[in-house]
């Protein structure tokens, strides 16, 4: 199916709103604080909800997309950013944001990037693509099983953090205080 039946982009700005909303960019890793400030127009900002896919044109070849899912809050981006949202019952934006940071999707960007000086993949170029998909079915499951595992590392996550507490509690049992070495993790464990 061509991405244009399957993809809607999102263009206006957030208005005067955007001074509710968190600033937030792509990067490899996900959303990320922006790094920049906003600029004179703070209106045209992109607004980023949960289901909404975005990445930086000119960087997506270094991996900057990212996704707000469900339970996220919602952030504002730069208006250069491409901001997309999925046809329901059509394309999962779950799956689609993971194929689109897979080994495949890499391949279907390069395969659209165009540029001069610095290849960039913007929303005309994109929508002109074409992928195969699994079934609605397929991608719901495939939606599931991601968000458990990120509950999974939520809690485990969690859980660490808990066991990092424990060699001060240990200290402060044993010696009634709090050893400052082992709180600020200097104890080399």
């Amino acid at each position: 199916m061509k991405l244009r039946e399957l993809l809607e982009e999102v263009t206006a700005g957030v208005g005067e709103r955007w001074a509710d909303f968190p600033l937030i960019g792509a990067t490899r890793s996900g959303i990320a604080p922006a790094k920049e400030a906003i600029g004179k127009n703070p209106e045209r900002y992109k607004l980023v909800m949960p289901g909404t896919i975005f990445y930086n044109p000119m960087r997506i070849l270094l991996g900057s997309i990212a996704m707000v899912d469900e339970g996220e809050p919602p952030g504002i981006t730069s208006p250069d950013y491409v901001v997309v949202t999925c046809i329901e019952g059509e394309l999962h934006p779950l799956w689609f944001y993971h194929w689109f940071r897979s080994q495949n999707g890499v391949e279907f960007i390069k395969s659209l990037t165009r540029g001069a000086v610095r290849e960039r993949l913007l929303f005309n170029r994109l929508a002109k693509g074409e992928m195969t998909l699994p079934d609605w079915e397929a991608q719901l499951v495939f939606a599931e099983k991601c968000r458990s595992i990120k509950k999974a590392r939520t809690a485990l996550k969690a859980q660490l953090t808990s066991l990092d507490k424990l060699p001060a509690a240990l200290i402060r049992e044993a010696f009634g205080e709090v050893d400052t070495i082992t709180e600020t993790g200097q104890d080399g464990s």
